[in-house]
């Protein structure tokens, strides 16, 4: 039963805000896409380092040198180096973060509203929007599968299923109540420090526990 939540837990936490912010930081117009024109811009490689690991420095390091030696060819030679830096500072910063690079999405695409309201409360130096928005969020999310747990909860004889239906009845409980259980628990553990503390207490949890 543990592991079983702790593998809800776990589902539920990357499901939450933090995929949308690491699919952010794949995009063309994300932070990490970002900070590597930036940095190309101002021939100043300093201005993307920081998005990576210190072990990544000298590749992406010398990724910027060739990227900036290609960009002085010509139009079609810079945009060309452009995506080349661009692909390897996110694909240096995904795996600073033990995740898989599957390529840089289109800028524009959207993530949802959870992302630029982060965005906008860091521009301004308030949060109280961003706290709205994601309590609404919460609190819907529980309560609709707190609605669709309860029915099952809620039916006779569950507890000691005797037959053949009485089993199946019992699977259908068991489901919509470590769904709702697991997504709580998602909940939580997001609060705790976000995808990275959310995997840890997870391996944690399950090696902790029969």
């Amino acid at each position: 039963m543990a592991k079983i939540l702790a593998s809800y837990a776990l589902l539920v936490g990357l499901a939450l805000a933090p995929m949308s912010a690491r699919a952010h930081c794949d995009a063309a117009d994300g932070p990490v896409a970002t900070a590597a024109i930036r940095a190309l811009d101002t021939r100043n490689v300093n201005l993307i380092l920081p998005f990576a690991p210190a072990q990544a420095e000298p590749e992406l390091s010398v990724a910027f040198k060739q990227a900036l030696s290609v960009r002085e060819k010509g139009p079609e030679a810079k945009a060309l180096a452009d995506h080349y830096f661009m692909e390897t500072a996110v694909r240096l910063h995904r795996a600073g973060e033990g995740a898989p690079y599957t390529g840089l999405k289109p800028a524009g695409t959207d993530f949802g509203p959870a992302i630029p309201a982060a965005e906008k409360a860091l521009k301004i130096g308030k949060s109280d929007d961003l706290t709205a928005l994601i309590a609404e969020q919460v609190a819907h999310g529980i309560e609709d599968r707190y609605r669709d747990a309860m029915p099952h909860s809620a039916a006779p004889a569950m507890m000691a299923p005797s037959t053949a239906a009485d089993v199946a009845k019992a699977r259908e409980r068991v489901s919509a109540e470590l769904a709702f259980i697991g997504y709580i628990e998602g909940i939580y553990l997001a609060t705790k420090g976000g995808v990275h503390v959310e995997a840890a207490a997870t391996t944690d949890h399950h090696q902790g526990t029969d």
